[in-house]
């Protein structure tokens, strides 16, 4: 019997294996690469490497390989009766979350409480992108704090991933001084793109546009060629330069040169949010992409989530499909979505509906219907999952639609509360509401 970097018993045939297994898990808690070669080469070593074939699976799933990611948790569940229970368990976990089993959350949690330091099911829960984040629910936010706080002394002090999931969660939540003590001291410890990724977001939450642009101008050359960081780390320069004035003209340049799928396709995921988000934030300042270019969006986001209902997926495809000159294929996208709010019954898929008619509202320039839709939708942008940046582009939608119909009053409310006196976008728009 092996153990992890965690102390805890893996069932594995040699230490070959397990090595790779580590290294594997490793990359995927680091967010430079996937570890698809590590784990592939794990069960390579050992075929009946249980929790090295779920690994692979879910990286394989998440990074687009559905069949290759399907043979592998065949396998994994298949060899279940070989292991321990702790690792039965996190198989189990992992095959429900990787197949949208809602039972995966409450299995989750419970394997958490028992086993505090099993990183790899306790990183399914948390982040932005994990199962809280796409329960549906309003607080998903506070519960990633709680379960951080409940897990905190089970940790080493010094755990990197730890340190930077709870400052990424800190600012987010406004917690602006430990965020801040916990994203630097991550970095300090280990500059991998998981920690680069939460002080971006840390430098964004506090205003810190300079510091935010000077560490990922920074971070680009010596880290950027060789981490899968480097697509939403350009994204996250691109808002601040927004935020920091600089003309949409010179912003969207970027999009050409380092955003499109054909030069960077990190994984699917962060591909068609990024992208989608970018180029409707550029058709909300006034850039409208070339018909080619949003037509290559959407035929990315058809290829590769050609099924409906999951939601972060489906907002940005929304916008995808609003961007199009050919109004077909949104009213197309609304009907589906209202077929699945229909039979689901949830408020996320309500709203995300409403969301989506907002979009296609504002493409076709109707302001004054943008902003009827959005106004009792807009703290519903929580329940879509994500990060605050990517939430805000429907408050920036609302925002901007305000402005356009001259609803001054409506505009000034959302951007004192904002209360970013550092963002000169911000500022100008305050200025302009304001007289």
């Amino acid at each position: 019997m092996h153990k992890d970097l965690y102390d805890l018993e893996v069932t594995c045939s040699g230490s070959a294996a397990m090595q790779a297994y580590l290294a594997g898990i490793e990359c995927a808690l680091r967010f430079d690469s996937p570890g698809i070669v590590e784990l592939t080469e794990a069960v390579t070593l050992d075929d009946d490497f249980a929790l090295a074939h779920v690994a692979l699976a879910r990286q394989l799933l998440i990074h687009g390989f559905r069949a290759e990611s399907a043979r592998h948790m065949r396998k994994a569940v298949a060899l279940t009766n070989e292991v321990s229970a702790r690792e039965r368990a996190a198989i189990d976990v992992v095959a429900r979350a990787c197949r949208a089993d809602p039972q995966a959350i409450k299995l989750a949690r419970q394997h958490v409480d028992e086993y505090p330091r099993d990183v790899f099911v306790l990183s399914h829960l948390l982040g932005p992108f994990g199962l809280l984040a796409f329960s549906g629910e309003h607080d998903w936010a506070a519960q990633n704090i709680a379960l951080l706080t409940q897990t905190r002394t089970a940790y080493p002090a010094d755990d990197w991933w730890h340190l930077t999931t709870s400052g990424f969660f800190a600012a987010e939540t406004g917690d602006f001084a430990p965020a801040r003590i916990d994203c630097e001291r991550a970095w300090s410890i280990s500059e991998n793109g998981n920690c680069a990724h939460s002080l971006a977001h840390l430098h964004f939450e506090v205003g810190g546009l300079d510091e935010g642009k000077d560490f990922i101008n920074g971070w680009l050359p010596v880290y950027g060629s060789q981490s899968d960081m480097r697509h939403h780390m350009i994204w996250h320069l691109a808002f601040l330069n927004l935020e920091s004035g600089i003309d949409i003209d010179e912003i969207f340049d970027v999009y050409d040169r380092d955003l499109d799928p054909v030069v960077s396709d990190p994984m699917p995921l962060t591909t068609l949010s990024d992208n989608a988000a970018f180029l409707w934030r550029c058709l909300l300042a006034g850039k409208t992409a070339a018909e080619e270019t949003n037509r290559e969006l959407l035929a990315y986001a058809e290829r590769r989530y050609m099924n409906y209902g999951f939601y972060f997926a489906d907002i940005h495809r929304a916008m995808a499909t609003a961007l199009q000159t050919d109004a077909a294929p949104h009213e197309e996208l609304v009907a589906r979505l209202q077929a699945i709010a229909e039979k689901r019954g949830s408020r996320v898929a309500a709203s995300l509906e409403t969301f989506a008619r907002a979009f296609g509202a504002f493409r076709n320039q109707a302001y004054e219907e943008v902003v009827a839709l959005l106004e009792p939708v807009l703290p519903d942008s929580v329940l879509l999952g994500g990060s605050n940046p990517q939430r805000r582009i429907v408050e920036d939608t609302y925002l901007e639609a305000c402005m356009r119909s001259e609803h001054y009053d409506k505009a000034r409310s959302i951007l004192q509360y904002r209360n970013r006196p550092a963002s000169v976008f911000d500022q100008k728009l305050l200025q302009v509401a304001g007289a």
